[in-house]
């Protein structure tokens, strides 16, 4: 319990702080910011976070704050890079965790936008997809870690159809809800025009909520590397 109020008094004072700064700063809402000054802040954040690394890694093993194990000092970490690199392979490592989410990714949008327009469109799809999709919503992801294995194996593919899974499961109903919140006013003026079924998808659902969809197909490539 003592542990969960040291986080609650840090959270607390922390938010009260960032309040007083935006207090006293009389910062505006939504008013516009200089390219210069933002590139100044972002700056001055990383400068103190660099700073208040070191200062928690400086000196000897023995008389630092935090220990190596847990928290190398900035040099130690960046000596590291040329070791990992020719004796570990980090380079190869990063690419094939790269070609493992990249594939899976690509795999779940193929399946996953068309799968979510037509759900969001076509009333008998939803009903008949109904169950994958509320499945997939409420099921832990890491319940298809063992479930994964036991349908591709313990090789690439399982990896890869792990991170299918993960992409759909969470593509999908963003998918979905973009369609969805399409104006039925677009729809209706677009009729009007004698436009058919498939055009209303086509050239009137999709288009509409395409900047969503790749936003989240965005947000989604971001999940799968977690």
């Amino acid at each position: 319990m003592s542990e969960f109020l040291r986080f609650l008094i840090f959270a607390l004072a922390f938010v009260g702080v960032l309040t007083l700064v935006v207090r006293l700063a009389r910062l505006r809402v939504n008013a516009p910011l200089g390219y210069a000054r933002a590139v100044g802040l972002t700056t001055i954040f990383v400068a103190l976070f660099v700073a208040v690394w070191w200062f928690l890694t400086r000196g000897e093993p023995a008389e630092r704050m935090v220990q190596p194990l847990i928290l190398p000092s900035p040099m130690e970490v960046l000596k590291a890079f040329k070791p990992l690199h020719v004796e570990q392979g980090l380079v190869r490592s990063i690419l094939s965790s790269w070609l493992r989410v990249t594939a899976g990714f690509i795999l779940a949008a193929l399946v996953a936008v068309p799968m979510g327009v037509y759900m969001a469109t076509f009333p008998p799809i939803a009903a008949f997809f109904r169950p994958l999709a509320l499945t997939g919503a409420y099921v832990p992801i890491v319940v298809f870690i063992p479930l994964s294995k036991t349908w591709f194996g313990t090789g690439e593919a399982q990896k890869i159809g792990f991170l299918f899974i993960g992409c759909f499961v969470a593509l999908l109903p963003l998918v979905i809800k973009d369609i969805a919140d399409v104006p039925a006013a677009f729809l209706d003026v677009a009729v009007t025009k004698g436009a058919t079924q498939w055009q209303l998808v086509r050239h009137v659902l999709f288009p509409v909520a395409k900047a969503n969809i790749w936003d989240h197909l965005r947000g989604v490539y971001g999940v799968g590397w977690g």
